[in-house]
């Protein structure tokens, strides 16, 4: 049977004492001996990284001195790592970033580095892939340097980015991250006692999670998915990286403008009560105080003769409806790094004269809401504007 090529991601919540790096390294023999192409990403154990930083503040460092003092833990992680797993008779190779090897290449944005894709690709496709079922190599999670050789680190979660754009260089099966928990649940287990393990999500699902706050995946990291690699999250207790958890399938696109194919209308409701067994499914709605907007593309007539009833149960006292609107969603991983972006997709639009008769935001989506007649003009600017 022909093995995977995996990417595994260690967390730091994972290896906190030596019999941690002996259990990991136990699995990772199992999954290496049963034909699979393994590479390790690890992080500083639990707490080091937070240790490091404050006595690297203390004493004065900054920019790159405190990023290079930041990284020292997973530095240390990697070689136990590689220690641990040549004990057993797994052959490992530590990659640091004072390795002549090293992989991970950055801009020069210190605590919160982006990377740089072709120089990593390039350098992880020469100077690991051939290593790759040979033996396993153990890279540094959180850190990179620059092209000048200046060292960086890619920020919180940057482990998990470490091991992403890996998986997407070395054109991995999976990239698979070990977390405490089986894998992604449905609420955060330490406030709902029945949380329930999901099975799979698509990236745009993990993406909305992440940062909405769901601490087990970092936002950064699944924008960098490419969609051939499918991400898998799991623990440690399942006996093998390969196998088990929570499958993350898809990718997210840099940054997209999409026109909704038809036109859309604003159903504006002024409510007095409870809207339960609405029979509606709008694209999307807004509420505040005692108005409720709806947007669907359903026909007018049709939304209308559905809400009414309500109206006669004294729940909602009137309807209006604005016809005729384009929905332009602007989407993607890197709506977080657009400063002031709401200003730069009102601004261009203002200036060619067009309305926006709504606008909503969630996490990487804005949805903005112009005339139906504007549509190819809004999109043309807003994606000049965003380019």
């Amino acid at each position: 049977m022909v093995g995977k090529r995996v990417v595994v991601k260690l967390g730091g919540s994972v290896l906190s004492s030596p019999e941690d790096f002996m259990r990991a390294a136990e699995v990772t023999k199992r999954d290496f001996e049963a034909g699979n192409e393994i590479l390790l990403v690890v992080s500083a154990m639990k707490g080091q990284t937070d240790q490091l930083i404050e006595m690297a503040k203390k004493v004065g460092a900054s920019g790159e001195l405190l990023d290079a003092i930041a990284g020292l833990g997973e530095v240390l992680s990697a070689r136990l790592m590689t220690s641990a797993l040549n004990s057993i008779g797994v052959p490992s190779v530590a990659i640091d970033p004072c390795s002549p090897i090293w992989p991970i290449y950055t801009d020069g944005s210190f605590g919160d580095a982006d990377p740089d894709i072709p120089t990593t690709c390039g350098a992880a496709i020469s100077n690991i892939e051939h290593m790759l079922g040979k033996c396993v190599p153990v890279v540094c999670g959180y850190v990179g340097k620059t092209r000048e050789g200046k060292l960086t680190t890619l920020g919180r979660g940057g482990s998990d980015t470490t091991a992403v754009i890996l998986a997407r260089c070395l054109r991995a099966d999976e990239v698979v991250l070990v977390k405490d928990s089986g894998g992604i649940m449905s609420a955060d287990p330490k406030i709902v006692g029945n949380a329930h393990k999901l099975s799979n999500l698509s990236a745009e699902e993990a993406l909305t999670l992440s940062m909405g706050g769901a601490k087990v995946l970092h936002h950064k990291a699944v924008r960098y998915l490419s969609p051939t690699v499918r991400m898998r999250v799991l623990s440690i207790d399942g006996g093998s990286f390969v196998r088990g958890g929570t499958i993350i399938s898809g990718h997210i696109p840099e940054l997209r403008v999409e026109v909704h194919e038809k036109p859309v209308s604003m159903v504006t409701l002024i409510v007095d009560g409870d809207l339960n067994n609405l029979d509606l499914k709008p694209l999307s709605e807004s509420k505040l105080d005692k108005a409720v907007i709806l947007y669907l593309d359903e026909p007018p007539e049709e939304v209308i003769e559905k809400i009414h009833p309500f109206v006669e149960r004294g729940i909602v006292k009137a309807i209006s409806v604005k016809r005729e609107l384009a929905m332009i969603k602007i989407w993607g991983g890197a709506i977080e790094d657009v400063p002031g972006v709401i200003s730069k997709i009102s601004d261009p639009l203002a200036s060619m004269g067009i309305n926006i008769h709504g606008l909503q935001t969630v996490h990487n989506k804005v949805a903005v809401f112009v005339d139906w007649k504007s549509k190819e003009i809004a999109a043309s600017e807003l994606e000049a504007a965003l380019g």
